[in-house]
């Protein structure tokens, strides 16, 4: 199976949308992350599930449990605010990845190995005089990676 065969089409945000629109979108599509386009509708990174959540932390907290512990509920909700707020650009600056790009003719292995090697949820599948084909999400990938599994199964 190769990466034409099983990109997606996915919603996009722009740099300039507001940051809690994004996550809204992310999360009613079930995406494991956010394509991030410019004004011309250009692919110019993501940020995944993760990216965001740590986005909603104070920095000094992140790899601190014992300090993240302190924080009340009403406090939780003040940072989510304050992320919220924020345009999809600053996220981008903060926590975004440039998304990996594979070939139409790529394989799952290959995929596999460029999703793992960049840490990223996402590929963008390009042809190199086209343009964008689609995006394949990592679920994508294991979804295909199990059905094989199952039909090599006896």
């Amino acid at each position: 199976m190769r990466a034409a065969e099983i990109v997606e089409t996915l919603p996009t945000a722009r740099l300039d949308d507001e940051a809690l629109a994004a996550v809204r979108m992310l999360c009613e599509q079930r995406l494991p992350g956010l394509i991030v386009a410019d004004e011309q509708g250009r692919v110019v990174g993501c940020l995944s599930s993760v990216d965001l959540l740590k986005l909603a932390l104070p920095r000094y907290t992140l790899g601190e449990p014992l300090l993240a512990r302190v924080f009340d509920e009403a406090h939780a909700d003040r940072i989510a605010e304050l992320l919220a707020r924020k345009p999809v650009r600053v996220l981008l600056e903060e926590a975004g990845h440039r998304i990996p790009v594979a070939r139409p003719e790529a394989t799952l292995v290959e995929l596999v190995e460029l999703m793992t090697r960049h840490g990223c949820p996402l590929i963008l599948v390009e042809q190199v005089d086209e343009g964008g084909l689609g995006v394949i999400t990592a679920n994508r990938l294991l979804e295909k990676l199990a059905a094989a599994i199952s039909e090599a199964s006896p």
